[in-house]
């Protein structure tokens, strides 16, 4: 179930997780899926194609909790935009769920990690990453899953 969690991180204090990854062959849960495609929508990076260029913007993602072809695509550009920025991650079509420090037993921050900081980047002022779990924009089914985690995170910070 996607959630809100605390980072701690100065550019993240708190990032939109997921409980279960989402690639080929996982689990796949559907308010995962939403959520890392939500964030790829927000994050706005071109896939590009060595013969003809830019031919798809991660903008018009479909959000639809579904992995399927467009998800995968968009979730290898990902990786190829992260790798182009020199950031290291670990290339294998799937995202993770973050540790609550936010690394891999590698060292390497994970992609999600990562996606929420493109898609704070990219929505302006951070107002629509911000107000995910709030704005009608946001599919019902991740709004209300990110505002059940979110009351349960806030209960757990104010005890």
């Amino acid at each position: 179930m996607a959630q809100i969690m605390k980072l701690g991180m100065e550019d993240l204090p708190t990032i939109y997780n997921i409980s279960y990854p989402v690639g080929p062959n996982m689990p796949n849960v559907r308010d995962d899926v939403m959520l890392v495609q939500t964030l790829m929508k927000m994050a706005n990076f071109i896939r590009y194609s060595n013969a003809i260029g830019p031919v798809e913007s991660s903008r018009w993602i479909t959000v639809d909790g579904y992995f399927g072809k467009q998800t995968k695509r968009m979730i290898e550009a990902f990786e190829v935009m992260i790798r182009e920025k020199n950031l290291l991650i670990v290339s294998d079509g799937v995202f993770e769920p973050s540790s609550d420090d936010g690394y891999t037993g590698k060292g390497i921050i994970y992609k999600i990690i990562h996606l929420n900081r493109f898609a704070k980047q990219g929505s302006p002022y951070g107002n629509e990453y911000n107000q995910l779990p709030t704005n009608p924009e946001t599919h019902p089914i991740l709004r209300g899953s990110l505002a059940a985690r979110g009351q349960r995170l806030a209960r757990v910070v104010s005890l």
